[in-house]
């Protein structure tokens, strides 16, 4: 699976901020609860990979507060709570995901060895984060899901509650 790392567009996080009722010149560091009122309906949001080859049952469920419900294929279940960073990125790119226009993706395989990683909110899904319509949150979506693909104690965007 490929992994792209990539930093949000300025102008975007100032729009996504000011459509949250934010300040634009919040910081990930200072800002202590990022969920307000119009976030809350976004979260929990999950974030799930089934199947490829390697047969991956991975779900990763995320409060607005930055607690992290980790379940992995043969593994017990952790929880974790991302950095404030990790936080405000994740709630600035479920801001921007169109939830009420993506159309709810098939979740199933294609062909028996499809990777299949998707995201639901209470505001929609689950969509497939392949899918052009998700938007640009889609790669912060996967790159926490590749941050703890080896648990959270691994993880640099995680600490192990």
């Amino acid at each position: 699976m490929r992994l792209i790392s990539r930093v949000l567009c300025p102008t975007a996080v100032v729009v996504a901020m000011t459509a949250c009722g934010g300040s634009a010149t919040t910081t990930p560091t200072t800002q202590s609860h990022p969920a307000t009122h119009p976030t809350r309906a976004l979260f929990p949001v999950t974030i799930m990979r089934t199947g490829g080859i390697a047969g991956f049952r991975d779900v990763l469920v995320v409060a607005g507060d930055g607690l992290v419900s980790v379940t992995r294929k043969g593994q017990k279940p952790q929880q974790c709570r991302l950095t404030p960073g990790a936080v405000w990125r994740l709630t600035t790119a479920a801001s921007q995901v169109p939830w009420a226009r993506v159309t709810p993706a098939d979740t199933r395989p294609s062909f028996p060895d499809d990777l299949v990683t998707t995201v639901r909110s209470p505001a929609g899904g689950p969509f497939r984060l392949e899918d052009p319509q998700v938007g640009a949150g889609r790669h912060v979506f996967l790159e926490l899901l590749g941050d703890l693909s080896g648990g959270p104690a691994a993880s640099r965007r995680c600490t192990p509650v």
